[in-house]
């Protein structure tokens, strides 16, 4: 049993030692204790849940020296196998992002004219190159936007009311998001918009499958705002079929994070282009890392928008924190640039 002030980091030695063949308990309790809790992205950086902590010193011995031991002492094969199981998993947490195990996440989403609203949002192990496994930093930016958005872009969607939230001929507005990862630029939009609006998540098949859980994870909160949100397949490498008809277009296009590579610009602007509706008020709301590799994505992006006839109506710049290239899980600052976009009155 591990005894300190709760108040005081503990240190590696007060942890069970195995030389004194501790009781699997004792063993598992340390192990939880030293669990890398999963991160919400702050302000000042991502925060990790508040909880009694241990000093790093030695922690990686100390879990080395678990995973190497035969534990002999212990009663069976079952408390030795979930005593290394605990302590791999541990290692592993502290290997950087890729090397953890599936994790669940809490973002807190302010809200103009009431309390912030929290949304939960499990991210699988990330495998392979499934990078939409996982909550970017500005997806998290986009979704804590959003509010002012609808208050500051006059020409945007007004927002004084979700009742006021329609279109021109009185319908309810339609929403699309291309590469919604785990969903949190999508369900925090529908959380806002309430019935007001109806959103429609997409990504790539292997990513789609953990985005309809995180709608089912959060059905309460989304419920009590009559939100109407489904998910499906989108693949922007896939030609477009024909020109949709005009109510199967959509009033407001959301993206986060969307160019990771060379033929990204021109499958998002086509993409754009294919579903965004033709009305002047319609948007695009995009948000995206100013990553100095991707700056001729941007450009081309930049450009491709204009060709298609949309116009910058607001942008910005803004700071982030993501946990994705700290081995150590601790922040990393990104700089993310935030653009509104809408037709020409040349169309």
């Amino acid at each position: 049993m591990i005894s300190a002030d709760d108040d005081e980091p503990l240190h590696v030695f007060d942890l069970p030692q195995l030389y004194t063949k501790p009781c699997a308990a004792d063993i598992l309790e340390a192990l939880e204790l030293l669990r890398v809790q999963p991160r919400s992205f702050g302000s000042d950086g991502p925060d990790a849940v508040k909880g009694r902590t241990v000093q790093s010193v030695g922690v990686t011995k100390y879990l080395t020296s678990i995973v190497s031991s035969a534990l002999s002492w212990l009663e069976s094969d079952d408390l030795r196998e979930a005593v290394w199981d605990a302590a791999s998993a541990r290692l592993s947490e502290r290997s950087g992002r890729t090397a953890m195990g599936a994790m669940s996440r809490v973002f807190t989403i302010p809200m103009s004219s009431s309390e912030d609203f929290t949304l939960t949002l499990h991210e699988p192990a990330l495998t392979s190159d499934n990078l939409g496994m996982k909550t970017w930093v500005s997806s998290y930016l986009l979704s804590r936007r959003l509010h002012s958005l609808f208050e500051t872009t006059p020409e945007l969607v007004p927002a004084t009311s979700p009742s006021v939230s329609r279109n021109k001929a009185g319908k309810t507005l339609r929403a699309l998001e291309l590469g919604a990862g785990t969903g949190l630029v999508g369900l925090s939009f529908a959380a806002l918009r309430g019935s007001a609006a109806s959103i429609h998540l997409t990504d790539l098949p292997a990513i789609v499958p953990n985005l309809s859980h995180n709608v089912s994870l959060n059905s309460e909160l989304l419920s009590k705002t009559d939100a109407i949100v489904s998910t499906g397949v989108l693949d922007w490498s896939v030609a477009p079929e024909p020109l949709p008809a005009a109510d199967e277009r959509y009033d407001i296009i959301l993206a986060a994070d969307p160019l990771y590579s060379p033929e990204h610009p021109k499958w998002l602007a086509q993409t754009v282009g294919h579903w965004l509706s033709q009305n002047l008020d319609a948007r695009v709301v995009v948000e995206m890392p100013l990553r100095d590799a991707y700056s001729p994505q941007r450009l081309e992006f930049r450009q491709l928008m204009g060709t298609l006839g949309l116009a910058i109506v607001d942008e910005g710049e803004e700071v982030g924190y993501d946990d994705w290239e700290s081995a150590d899980g601790g922040s990393l600052e990104v700089k993310c640039w935030w653009s509104v976009w809408g037709w020409s009155e040349k169309i």
